[in-house]
C-alpha cells in the first residue's frame, strides 16, 4: 500500500501530532489516533493527536485547522485519554507533584466515513479567479502580498446555479 500518502507531522516534537490518512474502512481514523498517541513522541509529550484526510497537508496548520472546523463534530469527534504518560518537563502540569501523569486529546478531523462518498464537496478556489485577483491585488486596495494558494477547484464552476 505504498501508493497511499501517510504523513505525520509533530509541532516541533512537542505536544501535537497530525496524521494524514486515506480512510480505508470504518474506524480507520480512530485506530490511527490511538496508535499515534502511543508512539514514543506522541506518548511522552504528546497532548493532541489530530487525524485528517489525505487531501489535507498535515504540515500546513491552516489546512489542519480548516479540517477541524469543517469536518469534526466536537461531541462525536473528540476523545480524551486520561492519566497517560507525560514528561516532567511539561509546564502545564501543575503542581509539579502530579507529573509525569498527563492526558491526551484525540481529534478526528476526517470526513465521516459512513458518508465519505456523499460528504459535502470541499469548496476550492478556481485558479482563473485567483490569478485575476492576484493580478489586480493593489488595484483592489489590498496591501502586502497576496496569499499563496496551491489547491484549486478541479472542475469548472457552473455558469449558473439552478
Amino acid at each position: 500500500m505504498s501508493h497511499h500518502r501517510r504523513s505525520i507531522h509533530e509541532a516541533g516534537g512537542w505536544g501535537i501530532t497530525v496524521v494524514s490518512i486515506q480512510q480505508m474502512y470504518a474506524g480507520h481514523a480512530a485506530q490511527v489516533m490511538a496508535l499515534a498517541a502511543q508512539c514514543t513522541a506522541g506518548a511522552y509529550f504528546g497532548k493532541y493527536v489530530i487525524v485528517v484526510d489525505d487531501d489535507i497537508d498535515p504540515t500546513n496548520i491552516h489546512q489542519v485547522l480548516w479540517a477541524m472546523a469543517t469536518r469534526s463534530r466536537p461531541a462525536q469527534s473528540i476523545d480524551i485519554l486520561r492519566e497517560t504518560w507525560s514528561t516532567y518537563l511539561d509546564p502545564s502540569l501543575n503542581p509539579p507533584e502530579i507529573r509525569p501523569w498527563g492526558s491526551k486529546c484525540l481529534i478526528n478531523a476526517c470526513m465521516d466515513y459512513r458518508f465519505y462518498k456523499t460528504f459535502s464537496r470541499r469548496t476550492k478556489l478556481a485558479k482563473e479567479t485567483y490569478d485575476k485577483v492576484v493580478g489586480r491585488w493593489q488595484e483592489l486596495g489590498f496591501s502586502g502580498t497576496p496569499p499563496v494558494i496551491t489547491v484549486f477547484e478541479d472542475e469548472k464552476f457552473p455558469s449558473s446555479i439552478d
